[in-house]
């Protein structure tokens, strides 16, 4: 049985009503999509990232920075998804949210995104430009705010090429400002530098929305990164995000949009496949089950699958559907799980310390991306 709920009821007289419900995941997707609208409405307060930055050590006006573009975006996504199936009914919680990504826009130097905006040692980089390019050409905003796009793409593109693929970070070859020189600096010492499997799958993905026949030549170069740069059994591990699972979707995610190789999908599938617990669920490595990585794993899975022509079916789906049932509670939806992470010591070869993110919010988020997308292609 699942829940049949027929409307979720927002603050502010805001309701958004649901179709009748028809199968226990689409019932799971609508709980967890009534916590994302909770948070949108409360400020997302539990999503922003805060971290120090004394200001005896950095360029700043405040001890402690705050970040929540990426995550909003991701969110953004989200409610993108849904709101097609919803007759637009979120058109005004997404115009409000692309409002906000263009406000966090640099408008200093080459613009761009970075993770945390006031930080000034701390350059655009990649994955955000990424994350950000989606939604907006998603919400139907490309032609608008190509401007705001071009720029730090074609830095990205043109001067951070390396030998693999392309650097994380947007810094200009020729730099003409005394901020991106600090930001070279801080790069070098403490940021790390080389391509980050997860971040270049984030951009292929990005470009096939954009533009796939302008950008086929990256897309291809990015493509070939991916399929030589995943560990073991096709997996793809993430630089900045914890477990095995954000980096093998976001990778399958590229190379099944680009229509790549099938053979590398293939065996991607036999790897997610193997290693569900017996509860249904997918772990991080030593801190045991989870349900943010049980939603990446099960959302690359069926990502990949419909690729191949090939669906879910409802037993083998059965576990894990008990699984996230189970730790579903009505006033957080579900617990927060190391998803972010940072690397201290990664110029120097020696991580030290990692530092880790973590909100409530994501989980729900990939939860209700996950069950959304599971019933729609796999179920129906």
């Amino acid at each position: 049985m699942f829940d049949t709920f027929s409307a979720i009821a927002r603050p502010q007289g805001i309701k958004v009503a649901l179709p009748a419900l028809a199968s226990p995941w689409q019932s799971l997707a609508y709980q967890a999509l009534d916590s994302l609208l909770r948070e949108f409405f409360n400020g997302f307060e539990q999503t922003k990232h805060v971290m120090p930055f004394p200001r005896q050590k950095f360029q700043v006006e405040e001890d402690w920075q705050r970040g929540d573009v990426f995550q909003r975006a991701l969110i953004l996504d989200t409610f993108l998804d849904f709101n097609f199936y919803l007759s637009q009914q979120l058109q005004d919680v997404i115009a409000a949210e692309v409002q906000y990504l263009v406000s966090t826009r640099r408008n200093r130097g080459i613009g761009g995104w970075a993770y945390f905006p006031n930080l000034p040692e701390l350059p655009p980089d990649a994955d955000d430009l990424a994350q950000i390019m989606q939604v907006l050409l998603r919400a139907g905003y490309a032609e608008v705010l190509a401007p705001f796009i071009e720029v730090p793409l074609q830095v990205l593109l043109n001067d951070q090429a390396n030998e693999d693929a392309w650097e994380s970070w947007i810094i200009p070859k020729q730099m003409s400002n005394e901020e991106q020189v600090l930001q070279q600096e801080w790069v070098d010492k403490a940021w790390g530098t080389g391509s980050d499997v997860e971040v270049v799958a984030n951009l292929v993905y990005a470009l096939q929305l954009y533009d796939a026949s302008r950008f086929q030549t990256e897309i291809n170069r990015g493509l070939a990164f991916l399929y030589n740069n995943h560990q073991g059994r096709f997996c793809w591990k993430s630089t900045w995000y914890h477990g095995d699972y954000y980096g093998t979707y976001v990778s399958l995610r590229a190379i099944c949009a680009a229509s790549g190789s099938k053979t590398v999908v293939e065996a991607a599938i036999q790897f997610l496949e193997e290693n569900r617990n017996r509860d249904g669920s997918w772990s991080i490595q030593e801190q045991g089950s989870s349900p943010l990585q049980t939603a990446l794993a099960l959302l690359a899975l069926a990502i990949a699958k419909q690729y191949l022509g090939q669906r879910l079916s409802a037993d083998w789906l059965e576990p894990s559907l008990q699984y996230l049932q189970a730790h579903y509670t009505p006033q957080q939806g579900w617990p927060a799980s190391p998803f972010i992470q940072m690397p201290m010591g990664r110029p120097y070869g020696f991580v030290h310390t990692i530092l880790s993110y973590e909100s409530a919010s994501i989980t729900n988020n990939y939860i209700a991306k996950t069950c959304h997308f599971i019933h729609q292609h796999h179920l129906l």
